[in-house]
């Protein structure tokens, strides 16, 4: 098969090429390298539709030494931008007008490097048309036209615990669960990868009685590598546990709050212990030690080995052993997806016969008939793909001469993928087994690396999240988390086996080098890097490799929960890592050394202004109090995220140079004062999360009304804590902003004596904003809800948020009069509102469009009678 990577980035190149004539007029090898691409996407083309079985390995050796012509040919495109950026102030427009000895001798060296590239390329081109077919009249006519890049809108799936052929099973845990009237017992759940293990558990804790009987419900992942100190915090996090409070504690500490949490009297706890290996199984025993021996409790543990489940107490009568689904519910299964659009059902009499055949060769695995499904699904109702697709599985079975269909449902499924999808499901490769990654942090890393551009007037951020849940409805990733309201995807997993999958495709294709294990190692071909604990750290520094090679590749440096030692690796210096289209790094803890280590991030940090490729820049949980004026010197940064900066207190006037910026958050940074003067001239921002505007004393900084200019804003934030924050009626500007989608103020951190005095001005009419969708208001210091929370400013409003309001007893009534109109609300979450007085019944007289209503008392009261917790469907 041919390589994502290349396929996507040969695309990206053209797109380029064609869109940037003034490249093309620097230098005819600019022109000739066009044509070179062009070339080698209709190459590309063909390759994809060959059957892979012939002459495969030839194949892979011409992509390997065409995958390394490509990134160099992006990488000289990419220097020439930046190059002319600098030499003009960050504008690229009249580059062409200048033309200093610094830009003839740059354009010389640009010129030598082309031409070189442009060879290499050529003797690449030779070996290909040796080896492919030549080209057809219609694929020529095709060279240089745009792929298929807007990704297809399909209806949403199932939830994973929509699933047939398991009820009886549930049904026999089930009673063995709620007979238990002894100590707590173990049931273990034994079968080979793909049979429905985990689903099987979803199942039995989403039945009512099981909900009924237990209070408290933990269902948590192990996997391979168990961190008892990271699977504790999890735990007491599920059960209300303060996350902050748990920073710094040790295990002993926390194995005591766990089991003093369970001790609650008459409570019954189930804790679901999901994909357990035969590692060393100490963690067990320290857990369990934790857990109170009280009547009525249970463990379930899911696992592929049985010996497993009984080492950890699971007789042999509490072991429930999925079986393959029978042929009725292999067929029930599939068509609840390759047919969802049609609501399940078969349409088609000519489909149905194929459609078997396929379902017959999954086996009668879950998860090959649901990625199967999700292939098919793309298919739409074309016999002749359909009829292509049985082949193929008929072919490969007979090949391998063994029964392989999981894995062959999910080599085929990859391969079937469109081309924009592989790279973004192959970046999942890098991360850690069971590892849920939020949608926004993925998405943002795909347009990091130009595997997502936006296109025919709609966003690259827009497109992304449509990848992201075509990959789902593909049933190759799953929906980890989403929003109660809209139901849209905030987090997504990939499955163990998928990801085996996809790793090695990873190493393959040299996305990314991982060890045998599957954990990202350093190499000479490194261009990604994803860190993920401190261990890891030891492989860089030990390393013996040349770091002048590494430098030169690295693209992505994604780490994720990690202390500061990791980041500060010296074989990993910023400045060093020219190439860089993407960083991103969560740290765990802040620094105990404050002084010290502060010096040394600052000086971590003063490399940013090297890394002029830089698209996507992530620094989260930092204790610094500025960021480096260099920042401004990113003029291709498209996204910057700052979250959780609590000692941050201003931004550097650098940060509107900026001018390709369309995502910026400054989250949870609750010491900043303001913006910087000028933030308007960000024309390109399309998302604005945390925009704190100016206390009026201060000087060259900015307000709201300077938003006015940001005519792209789809989401914006805002954080309002000092009645000086703003004048009463500048709100009025944000209807001005025809683009915007999403609208939330927060009046976090808002002094006592502040809060009536804000809520008088904020409490003022509002212009209309008609095309707002979301609208979340968080800790509103009124007794009431704004005058403006009416249908009449949001006629078009389909979500309300109000979050943590300690004083709000009542809605205005303007937010009940049908002379405002009417509302077009679907959704309603009510979290943390303590004086609340009224009647959930009011909310569905008056919003006619109300499908889901939430309200939850952040107390944890839930009993109450005045305040339990509802979750209207």
């Amino acid at each position: 098969m041919a390589d994502a990577v290349v396929s996507v980035l040969v695309e990206k190149l053209l797109r380029l090429l064609l869109e940037g004539q003034q490249l093309l007029e620097l230098d005819d090898q600019f022109d000739k390298m066009k044509d070179e691409l062009r070339y080698v996407k209709t190459y590309l083309k063909d390759a994809e539709t060959m059957r892979r079985k012939d002459g495969k390995e030839t194949l892979k050796l011409i992509t390997q030494d065409l995958r390394e012509l490509v990134y160099d040919a992006e990488d000289i495109i990419a220097d020439c931008q930046v190059h002319f950026m600098k030499e003009h102030n960050g504008c690229l427009a009249d580059f062409l007008s200048y033309c200093s000895p610094q830009l003839l001798k740059f354009r010389h060296k640009i010129a030598k490097r082309l031409k070189v590239t442009n060879q290499e390329i050529d003797k690449v081109e030779e070996r290909m048309r040796s080896y492919l077919a030549p080209m057809s009249p219609a694929s020529i006519t095709s060279i240089g036209g745009s792929s298929k890049s807007r990704p297809l809108s399909y209806p949403i799936l199932m939830e994973e615990t929509d699933i047939v052929g398991l009820t009886e099973q549930s049904k026999d845990v089930e009673k063995l669960i709620l007979e238990a009237d002894g100590s707590p017992i173990v049931i273990g759940i034994v079968g080979m990868g793909g049979i429905g293990k985990t689903t099987l558990a979803q199942k039995i804790c989403n039945r009512d009685t099981i909900k009924h009987s237990f209070k408290c419900i933990i269902f948590e992942t192990i996997s391979q590598q168990c961190d008892l100190e990271d699977l504790l915090k999890r735990m007491l996090t599920k059960m209300k546990v303060d996350e902050e409070g748990l920073k710094g504690k040790q295990v002993m500490d926390l194995l005591r709050t766990l089991k003093s949490k369970l001790e609650v009297e008459d409570e019954k706890y189930l804790v679901v212990l999901d994909d357990v290996w035969e590692n060393e199984m100490s963690w067990w025993n320290s857990l369990n030690s934790a857990l109170p021996k009280r009547n009525g409790c249970c463990v379930i543990v899911t696992t592929r080995n049985e010996d497993v489940a009984k080492s950890m107490g699971a007789i042999d009568r509490h072991i429930n052993r999925p079986q393959i689904l029978s042929d009725d519910d292999s067929w029930s299964l599939f068509t609840k997806i390759a047919f969802a659009r049609d609501g399940g059902r078969c349409l088609n009499s000519n489909l149905e016969s194929i459609g078997m055949e396929i379902v017959a060769r999954c086996g009668g695995l879950p998860l090959a008939i649901k990625v199967v499904g999700g292939m098919m699904l793309g298919k739409g109702d074309s016999v002749h793909e359909w009829k292509r697709i049985a082949q193929h599985l008929k072919e490969e079975m007979e090949e391998k001469k063994k029964d392989e269909p999981l894995m062959l449902s999910l080599g085929l499924s990859y391969e079937e993928l469109p081309p924009y999808l592989k790279p973004c499901l192959i970046c999942f490769s890098m991360l850690p087994e069971d590892y849920s990654i939020e949608v926004d942090d993925i998405v943002h890393w795909w347009i990091g690396e130009g595997f997502v551009l936006g296109s025919e007037g709609r966003t690259a951020f827009e497109i992304g999240r449509q990848c992201m849940a075509e990959l789902v409805h593909r049933c190759v990733l799953i929906g980890d988390g989403k929003n109660p309201l809209s139901g849209q995807l905030l987090s997504v997993k990939i499955h163990d086996i998928v990801r085996d999958m996809i790793i090695k495709i990873a190493r393959d294709e040299n996305f990314t080098q991982l060890d045998k294990r599957g954990r990202p190692e350093l190499t000479v071909q490194s261009r990604r890097m994803g860190m993920f604990s401190n261990g890891i750290i030891e492989s860089i520094e030990r390393t013996e490799l040349k770091k002048s090679t590494i430098e030169r590749k690295l693209r992505t440096l994604f780490a994720s929960d990690i202390g500061e030692v990791v980041v500060f690796c010296k074989n990993m210096e910023l400045c060093k890592l020219k190439q860089l289209r993407v960083l991103s790094v969560s740290l765990a803890i802040f620094s105990e050394e404050e002084d010290e280590d502060e010096d040394v991030m600052k000086d971590w940090l003063d490399g940013i202004a090297s890394l002029l490729h830089l698209v996507y820049l992530k620094i989260e949980n930092c204790d610094l109090k500025n960021l480096p004026d260099s920042v401004g010197n990113l003029h291709n940064l498209q996204i910057l995220c700052l979250s959780n900066w609590y000692c941050l207190k201003m931004l550097p006037p650098t940060i509107t140079k900026l001018d390709k910026l369309t995502s910026f958050d400054i989250r949870r940074c609750m010491a900043l004062e303001c913006m910087p003067d000028g933030i308007e001239r960000l024309s390109r921002l399309e998302r604005l999360k945390g925009f704190c505007p100016t206390i009026l004393r201060h000087r060259n900084t900015s307000r709201i009304l300077h938003l006015k200019d940001l005519g792209q804003l789809r989401e914006l934030c805002i954080c309002l804590k000092n009645p000086n924050n703003l004048v009463e009626g500048e709100l009025n500007v944000l209807s001005e902003l025809q683009n915007l989608r999403l609208l939330a103020i927060n009046f976090y951190g808002v002094d006592h004596d502040d809060a009536a005095p804000l809520a008088s001005i904020v409490n003022h009419q509002l212009s209309p904003l008609r095309n707002v969708k979301e609208l979340n208001l968080f800790s509103y210091p009124g007794e009431s809800t704004p005058i403006w929370l009416n249908a009449t400013t949001f006629p078009n409003l389909q979500f309300l948020v109000l979050f943590g309001g300690n004083n709000i007893k009542h809605m205005d009534p303007g937010f009940w009069e049908k002379e405002h109109g009417v509302w077009k609300i679907e959704g309603v979450s009510l979290y943390g509102l303590p004086k609340l007085k009224e009647k959930r019944v009011r909310f569905h007289e008056a919003l006619p469009s109300l499908k889901r209503l939430r309200w939850i008392d952040m107390a944890d009261n839930s009993d109450d009678e005045r305040f339990p917790v509802y979750d209207d469907l």
